[in-house]
């Protein structure tokens, strides 16, 4: 049987406890100082050109998109969250921007080479979903082209083309359909409406 004192002890143990929780959940609660991001964007280039690079035959041999969201961690380096295997011509991002993390950028492969997808260029959900998030984004294709999707200018800019990144070995350039440097957003609209892309 419990007498007094131990149930005092108990009551004691438990209000240490639940103070415990409380400080450590106001530890890790963001203040503005968490969100100051230190890492330059050519930074956040070369470290997505190099994780989609070990993306890409993957992508190829599976033959569904990659993507994954870059981000600083507390002490000012660059990592990513966990990958995630998408659809042929899809892959929903999804991340939990925790204490002590500044989502940077989003990356994504554009699987393997198919006649039926104009994927040398970003698509319009992809352009749009980085504005949406406020950051940029990094495309790979199956032509080895290294896209950034820039969500200031909100316009899509070749930073390499065919070749630059590991091709698909099924890949065949189309130069009927090849992909200028750069895009708007209408621009990117406007090839999806009208159907331009023929191979």
């Amino acid at each position: 049987m419990v007498d007094g004192r131990t149930t005092k002890l108990i009551f004691a143990a438990c209000a240490i406890a639940w103070a415990a929780i409380v400080l450590r959940a106001v530890m890790n609660t963001k203040g503005p100082e968490d969100f100051v991001i230190t890492v330059t964007q050519s930074e956040v280039q070369s470290f997505a050109r190099e994780q989609l690079e070990t993306l890409q035959i993957r992508s190829f041999a599976d033959k569904v998109e990659y993507c994954s969201v870059i981000f600083e961690n507390a002490d000012g380096d660059l990592e990513t969250t966990r990958v995630i295997a998408g659809h042929e011509a899809s892959c929903e991002l999804s991340y939990f921007d925790e204490p002590g993390m500044a989502p940077v950028a989003s990356i994504h492969t554009h699987g393997a080479y198919d006649l039926r997808y104009d994927s040398e260029r970003p698509s319009v959900l992809d352009l749009e979903s980085d504005i949406a998030e406020g950051i940029d984004g990094y495309i790979a294709t199956p032509g080895g082209r290294f896209w950034r999707n820039d969500r200031v200018a909100r316009e899509a800019v070749q930073i390499c083309g065919a070749g630059c990144l590991t091709q698909d070995p099924a890949y065949r350039p189309c130069p009927a359909s090849a992909p200028p440097e750069r895009f708007t957003l209408p621009e990117l609209r406007i090839r999806r409406d009208e159907g331009t892309f023929v191979c």
